[in-house]
């Protein structure tokens, strides 16, 4: 074949090669997935299609496809607080994930976000009556006898004692240390019901960066089980091929606690779309390699449309961080996700 034959003809290969991937070359699944084992659990939001005018059909499909494509269910309720067991007694979210075959992930806040009288607050959650302090016996006491309560009435797979609990600190940095102590003494109630539950604490990993928090690390240390960390950079980055190769790996000079990624996406909306959203779990998957993760969770199953305070406080493509479409078809990521639950090892 002439050269210059040969040369045209490679380059159409390359081209299409590449087109194949931009269109949707994320199909061959298990072909391009940078590992060869999966020794992590899997976990997803089982938020139900066509939101906000769900059915109870709608959830069910949710729950049953989240036991297919997951092994661990985050469970979010109204309430995750003081109060928190009794409502999950009554709603039997827990039941339901684990007739799916869901490890339940349960969060106990200490903390919400409430409409004050100059706009939005970041307070302690405590009930009428309990003084709002982490250093008021009180509470403590309420508050830790929460954690026993969850921990002997469900035995979690995983208990988590407060969500991105950085970007309370980074606003009341005095209560720090009552919050160090309070999740000591919860540990120690948890595990004397429930020696097998796993406890964490969750931070904002954007925010931990963004704020320089990696002290934060170092002090929950001894207290958990595992690490615990969200992770959205879209937020932050124009693409995923932007995050650098030791954006995650740096954690390990300040934690050797294994990781528990309880929320992990990419937006399909705004200034991204989907291939993007593909691409960066690829992407996280390549940068993640080696180290010792617990569990990577996905946001949501379907896309979403945020209400209320959640809205206000959460970036505005939080809702489409998802598997799916709002009408329950799926995007490239998920098929890329499917491929990931099917590898062999231990997750």
């Amino acid at each position: 074949m002439p050269r210059k034959a040969l040369l045209a003809l490679l380059l159409l290969v390359s081209l299409l090669t590449l087109a194949a991937f931009h269109r949707g070359g994320t199909d061959r699944g298990s072909g391009i997935l940078p590992l060869q084992e999966r020794n992590f659990f899997l976990g997803i939001v089982p938020n139900p299609a066509h939101s906000p005018h769900s059915t109870f059909e709608d959830l069910t499909r949710a729950y049953e496809e989240a036991g297919r494509i997951a092994e661990i269910g985050m469970v979010w309720v109204e309430k995750q607080g003081i109060g928190e067991a009794d409502l999950l007694k009554q709603n039997r979210v827990i039941t339901a994930l684990r007739v799916y075959g869901l490890k339940p992930l349960v969060t106990l806040n200490f903390a919400t976000v409430k409409q004050g009288p100059g706009g939005l607050e970041y307070v302690i959650d405590a009930p009428e009556g309990i003084t709002p302090s982490l250093s008021d016996p009180g509470f403590r006491e309420a508050w830790v006898g929460e954690a026993r309560s969850l921990a002997e009435e469900f035995t979690p797979e995983y208990l988590s004692l407060g969500n991105e609990v950085n970007d309370y600190f980074l606003l009341h940095p005095s209560d720090l240390e009552p919050y160090l102590s309070l999740v000591s003494e919860a540990y120690s109630a948890v595990k004397l019901v429930s020696p097998k539950t796993k406890v964490l604490v969750v931070l904002s990993y954007n925010h931990l960066l963004q704020e320089n928090q990696w002290d934060l690390l170092t002090l929950l240390e001894n207290r958990v089980d595992l690490i615990g960390l969200t992770t959205y950079p879209y937020q932050v980055f124009a693409s995923p091929e932007d995050l650098p190769q030791d954006y995650y790996l740096r954690l390990s000079r300040y934690t050797r606690k294994p990781l528990a990624f309880t929320e992990i996406g990419w937006s399909s909306s705004g200034t991204s779309g989907e291939n993007e959203q593909a691409r960066f779990l690829l992407r996280f998957l390549e940068l993640t390699k080696g180290m010792e993760l617990e569990m990577v969770n996905w946001l949501f199953l379907h896309d979403t449309t945020l209400t209320g305070i959640p809205a206000s406080i959460a970036h505005p493509d939080t809702g489409t961080v998802a598997l799916k479409r709002v009408d329950g078809s799926e995007k490239e990521v998920y098929r890329i996700w499917k491929a990931l639950k099917e590898l062999k090892g231990s997750g």
